[in-house]
């Protein structure tokens, strides 16, 4: 990342080109040190390699003395693995309701099928045209924009320059999902505290509000669908 040039973006394919670049690092950063995991039921986030090591042992000698040294490696990694969790979510992200998912019993999702204008959505396609048709109702719709024609001009407001990315993004969450380059906040963050990489996207952002373009990388996003609570029934996209 520190090899791109980023300096002279003055039009549009600049951006774009400068963009892409950046993208491709994620990419092949992703491709090269990403790890394919096969979660199971019996997959322990807590899990780690003393786990496999002392389980090992055991089964290769089959005596009750290393059963008893896996129980205990088990013991004081998950009292480790849990107390750096609770002590993550109170000091670091600040977010102590979190822990409520641990001790609160999870109520199951009602379940029933969205319906939308009297019809079930029994099939993908139906159920993905009923989210788009509820979500992005404006799409498309005439405009009249002879209205703002009607509104007082306001005065111009000169947009200043990014400087202190860091801090903008500061309150950001770090377990948000990340988009469809693998990049979250989290990695964002730990990237923003390299000056040299600061100043990669200082350069393209300022470059997005100068030259009044959003380059395609960044018009593409995974959107979830997530139930809201204390419903007595999910079969309305209102729902969700």
């Amino acid at each position: 990342m520190q090899s791109l040039n980023t300096s002279v973006i003055r039009s549009q394919a600049n951006l774009e080109s400068s963009v892409q670049q950046l993208a491709n690092v994620f990419k092949n950063t992703w491709n090269t040190h990403s790890k394919q995991k096969h979660i199971t039921k019996h997959s322990k986030e807590w899990w780690n390699q003393d786990c496999t090591d002392s389980l090992n042992k055991y089964y290769e000698s089959g005596d009750l003395k290393h059963w008893k040294e896996f129980k205990s490696v088990v013991h004081t990694v998950k009292r480790k693995f849990f107390d750096d969790k609770i002590h993550e979510i109170a000091l670091s992200n600040k977010r102590p309701w979190d822990l409520m998912s641990w001790v609160r019993k999870k109520s199951l999702p009602a379940i029933k099928s969205i319906s939308y204008e009297n019809c079930p959505c029994n099939i993908l396609p139906d159920l993905w045209n009923t989210l788009h048709k509820s979500y992005n109702s404006a799409e498309n719709r005439p405009v009249n924009t002879r209205l703002f024609n009607e509104l007082s001009q306001a005065n111009s407001i000169e947009w200043p320059p990014f400087s202190n990315f860091r801090d903008a993004i500061a309150k950001c969450s770090s377990s948000s999902t990340p988009e469809p380059d693998y990049i979250s906040w989290r990695y964002l963050k730990a990237l923003t505290s390299h000056s040299t990489c600061l100043k990669k996207f200082v350069h393209i952002t300022n470059a997005c509000i100068t030259l009044e373009y959003w380059p395609f990388h960044f018009r593409s996003a995974n959107s979830v669908v997530i139930p809201k609570p204390n419903k007595t029934s999910h079969n309305t996209p209102s729902s969700f």
